[in-house]
Formats: C-alpha cells, structure tokens, sequence
C-alpha cells in the first residue's frame, strides 16, 4: 500500500507539469487553430535559460521565471505574428513548427552539446528536498510545479470567464468574423494568447530544469503524453487539460509501480485510443467545459 500510495502522490505532482504544458497548447490549438510543436523545444529552451541562468549567476532556479517568463511571451507573440502575417493554415501550422522544433533542438544542441546537463545541487538544494505527509514524500520541486499548475489552471479560468480579453478570445475560437464584426481585434487577441501560452511552456520549463537533466533531444519525449493530455481533455478545455494532465500521471506513475516503466506508454496510449473510439470530443468535456 506504501508503493501504490507514494506512485498516487508522484502521479498526480507529475501530472501537475503536464498540465502547464498541455493548458498553452489546448488553448492555441482550439481557438487559434494553431498546432504548435515548437511548443515543446521553447519549453526545454527555456529549461535550459533556467540552466544557463542559475549556473552562471548562482540564482535560485525559482526566480528565473521572472527573466524566462517574459521572454518566452514575446516569442510567443512574435511567433502567432508570423502566423497572422503569412496567413498560415493549421495544416501548415504543423509543418512549420516541426520545422522550428528541428531548428530550435539544433541550436540547444550547438549551445550547450548533447551533454547531460543539471543544475548543482548547491545552486537547486530543492531537488533533494521533500514535504512530508505520514510516510509520503512531496519533493519540493515537483510539488510546487503541482501548485503552480492550480494557480495558472484557475486564473486562466477566470480570465477566460470573466474578463473581456477572455470573452474576446472565446468569441473568436466560435466565429472570428462575427466576433470581428463586434469590434474584436482578433490579430491583438491572438498574439496575446500566443504569448500566455509560450510563457506557460517557460514555467513549465524552469520546473522541468529543477526536476530533470536536461539534453536536447529530451521534447522529443513528451510530444505524445502531452498530445495525449490535450485529446483526453479537450480542445480549449482548461479544466480538461488539468483533469487529463493528472489522470495520465497517475496513470504512468502506478503503472511504473506495479509493473514496470515500459509499461506506462502502453497503458497511456491504450487509453487514448479507447477515448478516441469512444468519447472523441475529450474525456472532460462534457462535464467540464468551460
């Protein structure tokens, strides 16, 4: 009961980290049409900023988000301005951000090697550092990236709901004429997603540099758990992103317990597909829909 206990914990930390990833790109995915794979090498650029940063000045990889966080959303905004500007359709979306994906993992690669790379422990103490509750541990880093996924998941909820940018961007994922018709600036609003979205991926990114060693190849691996968390929850859906983001690190993570690592990717892809077969619109959104 210990290890499945402890697997549960881990899990649902895990899925915390999916859910930063998976919200941004639900978010573009759904409402601007953009399938953006560059998503995830911005997140392991920023992963390595988090790197660079903490090694040479000796900051505490906590408080590089407030250098990554607002770098990332002006290439985010630069990004959906090449989009707009080059009329890219979603097809080609997808062609276009495989291509900077292949060129951004060239530059980490040129940068910083293929070389494992990790922040000493003098510099990132967390990841050596755990609440604990009865005989479970939290480490630190994992459970604040679980924190962080709650605040993010709820403001982007109330943003969405109850402000005018969050119903502009609502308006237009519906109709965009309509919406322009109504005085919404669709180019203003969709850049400003674009930028949240890439400044989730730096979040998730510092997290991700706290958490593992790093090397380039490394977005490779997370392509399809987090395209699986963004199907199981549904386009656009925050709270679907948050749900499926847990479900499939519970999911990996007791699977890795009770069977064995290997295991995890076929039980999280079996899952998927069923989901597909059966309730394609996304596991979460009928219930949770915003």
């Amino acid at each position: 009961m210990l290890l499945i206990g402890q697997a549960l914990i881990s899990g649902i930390l895990l899925g915390g980290l999916y859910a930063i990833l998976a919200i941004g790109l639900s978010l573009t995915w759904g409402m601007l049409k953009i399938i953006n794979l560059a998503h995830f090498a911005l997140t392991f650029l920023a992963a390595y900023f988090t790197y660079q940063i903490s090694t040479s000045f000796g900051l505490d990889p906590f408080f590089t988000i407030i250098v990554t966080a607002p770098v990332f959303f002006g290439i985010g905004v630069l990004l959906q301005w090449f989009f707009e500007t080059f009329d890219v359709s979603e097809f080609n979306s997808l062609l276009i951000t495989f291509g900077l994906f292949i060129i951004i993992q060239s530059v980490m690669t040129g940068i910083w090697t293929a070389d494992y790379r990790r922040i000493d422990f003098d510099i990132n103490p967390y990841a050596q550092q755990s609440f604990w509750i009865g005989e479970f541990a939290l480490p630190i880093p994992q459970f604040s990236a679980f924190m962080a996924a709650l605040i993010l998941a709820g403001l982007t909820i109330y943003v969405l709901n109850r402000t005018y940018a969050g119903k502009a961007l609502r308006a237009i994922s519906q109709d965009r004429d309509m919406a322009a018709a109504f005085g919404v600036n669709y180019r203003k609003m969709a850049m400003l997603l674009s930028g949240v979205s890439t400044a989730y991926a730096a979040v998730a990114g510092v997290f991700i540099a706290m958490i593992f060693a790093l090397f380039p190849e490394a977005g490779v691996e997370w392509i399809g758990v987090i395209f699986a968390v963004v199907i199981l929850g549904g386009l656009a859906n925050v709270p679907g992103a948050l749900g499926a983001g847990l479900l499939i690190g519970i999911v990996q993570a007791v699977t890795s317990a009770v069977s064995s690592p290997g295991m995890a990717p076929l039980v999280t892809f079996t899952l998927l597909i069923l989901a597909l077969l059966f309730k394609p619109e996304g596991l979460f959104t009928r219930r949770m829909s915003l």
